[in-house]
């Protein structure tokens, strides 16, 4: 038999309980606790939840963003670099003082390194080529 992911079993989730309210919505999730306990699965129930909620924010057209810089970005500049990956963006931020300056960006499938570090060791290397 397929083992089947954490992810499949959130968008599951997502398309079982999508729309539904009230005794439905409730009737949905204990069914599917319900499964969980059956196929030994349980355990894995806090990161099923994670990516419920990445699935269900990327459904909604949610575009989740973690920016690393060396010190904390003013408002200003966390909006900025919000506003380049679109309308409905959440942003986590997080401080990397290696990075000297500069930020990091990660999306869901890019890295956009724009740090002064990174852009020390590609001036290094070409020095050196």
């Amino acid at each position: 038999m397929k083992k089947v992911t954490n992810t499949q079993l959130a968008q599951a989730l997502y398309e079982v309980t999508k729309g539904a309210k009230g005794e439905k919505l409730s009737k949905a999730i204990a069914e599917f606790a319900t499964l969980l306990v059956r196929a030994h699965k349980i355990s894995r129930a806090d990161n099923i939840i994670k990516e419920f909620e990445k699935y269900s924010k990327k459904q909604a057209g949610i575009v989740e963003i973690e920016v690393q810089s060396a010190r904390k970005l003013d408002e200003n500049t966390l909006n900025g670099i919000k506003k380049v990956f679109g309308e409905s963006v959440e942003a986590t931020e997080s401080i990397d003082e290696s990075l000297l300056g500069g930020v990091r960006v990660r999306t869901e499938d890019k890295i956009l390194d724009a740090s002064l570090k990174s852009q020390l060791m590609i001036l290094k290397n070409s020095l050196n080529n």
